[in-house]
């Protein structure tokens, strides 16, 4: 349903995702393994926010989701 695109999140949600996304970059990861590094990063925004993993995972992944849908001009920031 791409006409809902970035109307379903508010802003306090999207400023959540930006938090986490913050914090993700921040994290130190392992720098030979792509996926370690991914793994360690989303663990560390988990403890750091204090959420599973699987919800810390998913906020990272949806601010990611948000930020190509503004580049492609799909949603409005």
């Amino acid at each position: 349903m791409p006409e809902q695109r970035g109307k379903q999140a508010t802003a306090e949600v999207k400023a959540e995702w930006t938090r986490a996304y913050s914090i993700y970059l921040e994290a130190q990861g392992d720098r030979y393994d792509k996926k370690k590094d991914r793994t360690q990063r989303i663990d560390h925004v988990a403890r750091a926010m204090r959420l599973t993993r699987k919800q810390a995972k998913r906020r990272v992944r949806n601010y990611e989701a948000w930020q190509r849908n503004l580049k492609k001009g799909l949603v409005e920031p």
